[in-house]
C-alpha cells in the first residue's frame, strides 16, 4: 500500500507540476525534521528551497496584503480624526453624525461581505481585488467634496461596500497559499498593518492640520481624503503585478513550476484543499457544521469587547479634558502601538506553541481588567491611560480566531471561505448595533452604559474560550479514530466532492505522512 500510495503522489506532483519530474520536487524539500526549540520566521529543519520559495510567498502575497490594508484603515480611521479636526465645526455635526458616518460604512461592509467571498471563489484574486482596490479609492476621494453629513453617509455605504473585498479576501488568500504553522504570524503582520494606519493616521492627520489646513482653499481635514486617494491608487498596479493565479489552476510569473508543485505538496501535508464545488451544497455543509456557529459567535463576542474602548473613545475623552488637537490625534497611538507589539509577539509564540490558547487567556485577562478600571473611572488621568491602553490587546484576537478558522475549516474551501467572510459581517453586523445603543456619541466621555456593558462582554468572550476548545478537539479525535477529516452534516458520497477533483484530494492522514516523508517537508 505504502508503494502503491507513493506512486500515487508521484503521479499528481507530475500533473500539477506540467511534467516537472518529482524526484526534482523532493530534491528541492529535502530536510529534516523540525525540532522542539523556538523559531521566529521558519521552522527549523525547513530545506533552503521551501524557505525561499516562502520568502517569495512573503514579498508578493503579505506584501500586497499589508499595503492594501493599511490604506483602508487609513481612511476608517481618518474619519475620526477629521471629525476632531475641523468636520464638526465645518459641517455642524453636534448629534450622533459621527456614529451615523461608523454605521453606514458598516451597513456597506456588512452587505458586501458574503457576496465578495462568493465572487472570490468563481473570480481570480489577481484581478478581482485590484479592480475593488480601484473602485475604493475613487469613492475615497469624493469624500473630500461632501458639504453635509448625508453625502457623507452615502460615500461611507460604497466605501464599505467596496471594501468588504479587502478584509476576509485577503485573510483567505493567506490561508490559501501558506501552512498552519505560518499563518498565525503572517495573519497577524497582516492585520498589524492595519493597526500602523490607525498610528499613521493619527500622526498625518496632526502634520495635515498644522502645515496644510486652507492650502488651495481647502480645509486639512478634507485633505486626509486626498491623500488616502494618493495612498490607495497605485495599490492597484501592485496588486496586478503581485498577486499569483489560482494556484491550481496556472502559473504565475514569479514562480516556477518546481516550486508551484511544491507549494500544492506543502497544503497537502496540512489537508489544506482546493475549491471544489459551488452549489447548493455549500449551505448544507456550512450550517451544518459547528464551525460556522461556534466560530461566529466567538467573533461576535469579541466585536462587543472590540467597541469600548478605542482609539476613537480615547480621543473624545482627550478632546473633552482639553487636550490639543494635535495630542488628541497622536496620544491614541500608544493603543495601537500596543496592539502591533502584542499582536506579533503573540503570532511567533502560537506558530511555535501550536496553540493560542495561552495568548487567548491572557487578551481576555486585560480586557476585565481595562474595562473594570474605565467602570471605576475616578482613579486619575494615569489610571485611564493605562486603562485605554492595555485595551489594545483585543485586536490581537483577530489574526488568532482567523487562523483558528483556517485550521478547522482545512477540508473545505468553500467553507472556509464563507465561515471567514460570515465571521467579520455577522461580528461587526452585532458591534454596530452595540455601538449605537451603548456607545453614543453624546455620552462621551464617560459612556456610563458602554463600559459596564464591555465589561459584562469581557466576561462572556472569556466564558467561550473553553467551548470553541471542546469543539475543536473533539473535531481533533474524530479525526484521529476515522484517520481522514471529519466532513460533518454531509452524506459520505457528498463529502468527497467537497474539495475539488480526485487528483486534488488526500486520500486521509496516512498518505498526508507518506507524502511529507517523501518531500522532507516539515509536518
Amino acid at each position: 500500500m505504502n508503494i502503491l500510495r507513493r506512486s500515487l503522489v508521484r503521479s499528481r506532483a507530475r500533473e500539477a507540476s506540467h511534467e516537472v519530474e518529482p524526484t526534482a520536487i523532493e530534491d528541492a524539500t529535502t530536510s529534516t525534521k523540525a525540532s522542539g526549540s523556538f523559531y521566529f520566521w521558519t521552522r527549523p529543519g525547513t530545506s533552503k528551497e521551501e524557505a525561499k520559495l516562502v520568502q517569495k510567498l512573503d514579498f508578493a502575497i503579505l506584501t500586497f496584503c499589508c499595503l492594501t490594508f493599511f490604506a483602508k484603515d487609513l481612511d476608517r480611521n481618518n474619519i475620526n480624526n477629521a471629525y476632531i479636526s475641523g468636520m464638526k465645526e465645518d459641517l455642524g455635526l453636534y448629534g450622533n453624525e459621527l456614529n451615523w458616518m461608523i454605521t453606514w460604512f458598516q451597513i456597506g461592509y456588512i452587505v458586501g461581505q458574503i457576496p465578495s467571498q462568493i465572487l472570490l471563489t468563481k473570480i481570480s484574486p489577481r484581478w478581482y481585488l485590484p479592480a475593488a482596490e480601484f473602485l475604493w479609492s475613487i469613492f475615497v476621494l469624493f469624500l473630500y467634496k461632501c458639504r453635509s453629513a448625508e453625502q457623507i453617509y452615502a460615500l461611507r455605504f460604497c466605501v464599505g461596500f467596496i471594501e468588504a473585498a479587502s478584509w476576509p479576501g485577503l485573510h483567505f488568500m493567506i490561508g490559501t497559499w501558506y501552512r498552519n504553522h505560518e499563518i498565525n504570524k503572517r495573519s497577524g503582520i497582516f492585520t498589524a498593518s492595519g493597526i500602523a494606519a490607525t498610528m499613521f493616521s493619527g500622526y498625518i492627520q496632526a502634520g495635515v492640520y498644522e502645515t496644510m489646513d486652507g492650502h488651495l482653499g481647502i480645509r486639512g481635514w478634507r485633505w486626509l481624503f486626498i491623500i488616502d486617494f494618493l495612498i490607495t491608487f497605485p495599490m492597484v498596479v501592485v496588486g496586478l503585478v503581485l498577486i499569483p493565479n489560482p494556484l491550481y489552476e496556472k502559473g504565475t510569473w514569479w514562480m516556477s513550476e518546481k516550486e508551484r508543485a511544491m507549494c500544492i505538496k506543502r497544503l497537502e501535508a496540512d489537508n489544506r484543499q482546493p475549491l471544489g464545488r459551488f452549489d447548493r451544497s455549500l449551505f448544507k455543509r456550512v450550517l451544518g457544521r459547528w464551525r460556522f456557529w461556534i466560530l461566529c459567535t466567538w467573533f461576535s463576542l469579541m466585536y462587543f469587547v472590540y467597541q469600548q474602548p478605542t482609539t476613537s473613545t480615547m480621543a473624545l475623552w482627550l478632546k473633552a479634558d482639553g487636550y490639543s488637537v494635535r495630542d488628541a490625534n497622536n496620544l491614541p497611538t500608544v493603543y495601537s502601538a500596543i496592539s502591533i507589539v502584542f499582536m506579533l509577539l503573540s503570532g511567533a509564540y502560537n506558530d511555535w506553541r501550536g496553540s493560542q490558547i495561552e495568548s487567548v487567556v491572557l487578551i481576555c485577562l486585560t480586557q476585565i481588567v481595562s474595562e473594570s478600571m474605565l467602570v471605576a473611572w475616578n482613579l486619575g488621568k494615569p489610571a485611564l491611560f493605562f486603562a485605554f491602553y492595555i485595551a489594545g490587546t483585543i485586536q490581537s484576537l483577530f489574526p488568532i480566531i482567523v487562523s483558528w478558522t483556517h485550521t478547522v475549516c482545512t477540508a473545505d474551501a468553500e467553507e472556509r471561505a464563507i465561515v471567514i467572510g460570515s465571521l467579520n459581517s455577522i461580528g461587526l453586523a452585532q458591534g454596530t448595533w452595540w455601538n449605537q445603543v451603548f456607545v453614543p456619541t453624546v455620552e462621551a466621555p464617560r459612556f456610563y452604559r458602554g463600559y459596564r456593558a464591555g465589561l459584562a462582554a469581557s466576561l462572556a468572550l472569556s466564558a467561550w474560550l473553553p467551548v470553541v476548545v471542546w469543539f475543536t478537539r473533539r473535531q481533533e479525535k474524530q479525526e484521529r479514530t476515522n484517520k481522514h477529516p471529519v466532513v460533518e452534516g454531509v452524506a459520505p458520497h457528498e463529502a468527497n466532492e467537497t474539495g475539488g477533483s480526485a487528483e486534488k484530494h488526500n486520500a486521509g492522514v496516512a498518505e498526508i505522512q507518506d507524502k511529507a516523508d517523501e518531500t522532507g517537508i516539515v509536518m
